[in-house]
């Protein structure tokens, strides 16, 4: 497994260097999303790597949770096309705007040059086009609802597990602190749990965001390796969820 791992970022970083015209009929902004994500998805887990190799591996579940997230919302991108990219489109300028009604709101002083744009309005005409819109939007910005309306729902307690390690828990005190009955402190100097299995788990979301984007690719240029992984790993020849 250790092996593999450097391998998949070579293969991925590659690919999307040398081959980076889509193939298929997908719009540029929508390729350009994807295309950061899935640079995004093998740069973190390259910093995983180096993480786990210098002894930071509780500090490293945050990171993590970004591969997992990542490599699922690729495949939620790509799956849902154009309607999809307009969630995302929808959910960042609420986000950019909740920002900046923060930052008026205590009487920050924002330069001139700052602009959030316009309110995305995409026209829709039907109330079944405004449903999908919202249930889209929900899914993005909830990863329960993704991993429900892909069929994997077993995936968000790992995912709760990693978010206890982004957030101020008792379980980021225990990793490195404890008491005895005695009411004795140990402070240690490495974290106490080393969560190797997320590191074990690495390969997988590396995969899915690989066999989502390698085909989107001239030449597939990632499918034998990918397959040669999931046959030395015993996983399923295909990793990548579909919708219910």
């Amino acid at each position: 497994m250790r092996a593999i791992l450097p391998k998949l970022i070579a293969g991925a970083n590659e690919a999307i260097t040398v081959q980076s015209l889509p193939s298929t009929e997908v719009s540029t902004s929508l390729f350009a999303v994807l295309a950061g994500w899935w640079r995004f998805t093998n740069r973190t887990a390259e910093a995983l790597i180096a993480l786990y190799d210098a002894g930071f591996t509780v500090e490293a579940a945050p990171l993590m949770r970004n591969l997992v997230n990542h490599a699922y919302a690729i495949n939620w991108l790509a799956d849902n096309g154009e309607d999809g990219y307009k969630a995302l489109v929808d959910e960042s300028y609420e986000s950019r705007r909740k920002l900046r009604n923060n930052l008026q709101a205590l009487n920050w002083q924002l330069p001139d040059t700052v602009d959030i744009g316009e309110a995305p309005d995409f026209g829709h005409t039907t109330e079944e086009e405004e449903k999908r819109h919202k249930r889209l939007r929900g899914e993005l910005s909830n990863f329960e609802n993704m991993v429900k309306a892909y069929g994997t729902p077993m995936m968000y307690p790992v995912y709760r597990n990693l978010s206890s390690f982004s957030h101020t828990t008792d379980l980021t005190a225990a990793a490195f602190a404890s008491f005895d009955d005695e009411q004795r402190v140990t402070v240690y100097g490495n974290g106490r749990h080393d969560r190797l299995a997320d590191f074990c788990w690495m390969p997988v979301p590396l995969l899915q965001a690989a066999s989502v984007m390698s085909p989107l690719l001239k030449g597939n240029p990632m499918k034998k390796q990918i397959s040669q992984a999931c046959r030395d790993l015993g996983l399923p020849d295909d990793l990548v969820a579909k919708r219910l």
